[in-house]
């Protein structure tokens, strides 16, 4: 009984993996992303990582009762995903791709909670061991996307003559985030 609502939210993740490895292929291959080919590279690794959750959770799929057909599972996942993929196919610059990649990965890592959970009390430990595995992957790379914004920012708008070229900034606003996401954890420890 429990496997099954396991088995579905594992479907719902292959989906969700699908489309974002599919945005990654389409970004990667953008002109503006090879102008910043530390950008360009980090796209790369976001890529191989999903095509080997993908293995993972196809696996997962099979030992769960076999693989529906991903159209099912895809149908199954609307919203945030595919708005972020229409945005994804019409993005022109750098940062931009950026920007959709991460919240690309944001949106696959809280569903990732979600099946963590729901295997959790399902009583699926393997299935939850994969989901924390698959968040663990994601969150170094969401940090590096989140550091290296600002700098295809300031290199983008200083090359379209919108701003001077301020690497400064760029450097500032990298530990202007970095102070609010601590000061948010440090907050969150303190009321729990």
């Amino acid at each position: 009984m429990y496997q099954e609502t396991v088995h579905e939210n594992v479907e719902d993740m292959l989906a969700v993996e699908t489309d974002l490895h599919q945005m990654l292929r389409h970004q990667k291959e953008e002109g503006s992303l090879a102008k910043h080919t530390r950008a360009q590279a980090l796209i790369q690794r976001i890529e191989e990582t999903t095509d080997e959750n993908l293995g993972d959770l196809r696996a997962c799929a099979e030992q769960l009762g076999g693989q529906s057909t991903l159209k099912k599972a895809v149908g199954a996942v609307t919203g945030l995903a595919s708005g972020i993929w229409q945005r994804a196919r019409q993005s022109d610059s750098a940062s931009r791709i950026m920007r959709d990649a991460y919240a690309a990965l944001s949106f696959a890592v809280v569903c990732y909670e979600m099946l963590h959970t729901t295997a959790l009390a399902a009583g699926d430990t393997r299935t939850a061991d994969l989901a924390l595995q698959h968040m663990k992957s994601y969150a170094p790379l969401i940090i590096e996307l989140t550091e290296m914004i600002p700098e295809v920012v300031v290199a983008e708008l200083s090359s379209e003559g919108k701003l001077p070229s301020d690497e400064q900034a760029a450097r500032e606003a990298v530990q202007n985030a970095r102070s609010a996401w601590n000061a948010a954890q440090s907050e969150a420890t303190q009321t729990h």
